[in-house]
């Protein structure tokens, strides 16, 4: 599957959206706006207007530009390119978050904080959405878990994507579970991703690609 301009329509409208609303209410937004929160919705930071909506603005239009295009100068674009649909749903799912971002600013500035369900609700969904589709991800060097063993082979990549997604969609369900209880969704989601990252990031890749090197799989058999 290659580019087009039909699949990138949802693409476009978040970035039509984010543009209006900085637009609409950009130029209303205090001077110091909101742009980090503790796990009880409360501000704990503030950074200038201006550049609030030139990062806003530019991590939507940039991340777009990126996850669109760095594929087709992928060494290995010819093997991926089938499953480019999966790196789009990734890409969408990015942009979406930036325009909840977004929403979650301009509703802090007016009110002064946001409820604390509310962000973890948000980043609950991510995480788990992203963790249902990290298994599909096709073996690349822009995207994915990349490290030197899962870079090397296939076997070893596919398995610890699976890993991975399990581990994420299970933290982002109980990090959003827990938002909406009003249980403290920080001691849910900070451990998780840790848990996350090192499990099938570095020791589930390592220990599987030992794994096939001794019992003399075929792990080498997909060279970059």
């Amino acid at each position: 599957m290659s580019w087009t301009w039909k699949r990138d329509v949802f693409a476009w409208g978040i970035i039509v959206a984010v543009l209006a609303l900085v637009a609409l209410f950009g130029p209303s937004l205090p001077d110091q706006v909101p742009s980090h929160y503790d796990f009880h919705g409360n501000v704990d930071d503030t950074m200038q207007r201006s550049n609030f909506l030139f990062m806003i603005v530019g991590l939507t239009v940039g991340i777009y530009l990126m996850l669109t295009f760095l594929p087709f100068i992928d060494p290995i674009w010819s093997r991926i390119k089938s499953r480019y649909h999966v790196l789009m749903l990734l890409r969408d799912i990015t942009l979406a978050f930036m325009l909840v971002l977004l929403l979650l600013t301009l509703f802090a500035s007016h009110e002064g904080r946001i409820p604390p369900s509310m962000m973890g609700i948000a980043l609950g969904i991510l995480f788990a959405v992203l963790g249902n589709y990290l298994p599909k991800v096709p073996r690349n060097w822009f995207f994915g878990i990349k490290t030197p063993w899962t870079l090397v082979s296939d076997t070893v990549w596919q398995k610890s994507h699976i890993v991975g997604g399990w581990m994420f969609t299970v933290t982002g369900v109980l990090t959003a579970l827990a938002a909406f209880l009003g249980v403290q969704w920080g001691y849910v989601l900070l451990p998780g991703l840790i848990v996350s990252s090192v499990v099938a990031g570095f020791v589930y890749p390592y220990l599987l690609y030992r794994r096939l090197t001794h019992e003399g799989g075929d792990n080498q058999n997909s060279q970059l």
